[in-house]
């Protein structure tokens, strides 16, 4: 356990005039003259064949949170109790319906990263683009059985940044 004398920031600061050389194991911050370093997608489990589905899913999704497309189009792919804070939290930020110009859509979904928590169960993360700004929205998918019988994914939970 660390004292309090121990997390006292040190009174000599590094210089940082010269080139500083990463560490064993860091990978460096892109700086000019340096390419950059980008990460790769990692997916855990099968998650292959839901990969397209959940894209198009988060694509709506963000469609929604934009105001582009209308919350009620999402009923049948969310539980009750994520639709309803989906629509109380939109009710809450009340924004004007963009118009999409030229076919063209102001919200995108740029990046989709599928976690298989167990076969029926997966944890997506997306990267949205926004009038120039990027956001995070993260749902977690559940497998589950319809008064049918059949088996569907349903959106679980969901938050975004």
């Amino acid at each position: 356990m660390k004292t309090a004398i121990a997390l006292i920031a040190p009174t000599q600061l590094p210089s940082f005039a010269g080139p500083v050389e990463p560490a064993t194991g860091q990978i460096p911050l892109p700086f000019p003259g340096m390419r950059p370093v980008l990460p790769v997608p990692v997916e855990r489990g099968d998650a292959g064949p839901l990969r397209e589905r959940s894209a198009r899913f988060m694509q709506a999704l963000v469609e929604v949170l934009s105001g582009e497309r209308a919350a009620r189009q999402m009923a049948a792919w969310m539980s009750p109790e994520v639709y309803e804070q989906l629509t109380t939290r939109l009710a809450a930020h009340a924004r004007v319906p963009l118009r999409a110009r030229s076919g063209h859509h102001g919200v995108r979904i740029v990046s989709v990263h599928v976690s298989m928590v167990h076969d029926e169960a997966a944890e997506i993360a997306g990267r949205m683009v926004h009038r120039g700004r990027s956001r995070a929205v993260a749902v977690r998918l559940e497998l589950q059985r319809t008064h049918r019988g059949e088996q569907v994914w349903r959106c679980t939970a969901l938050t975004w940044a």
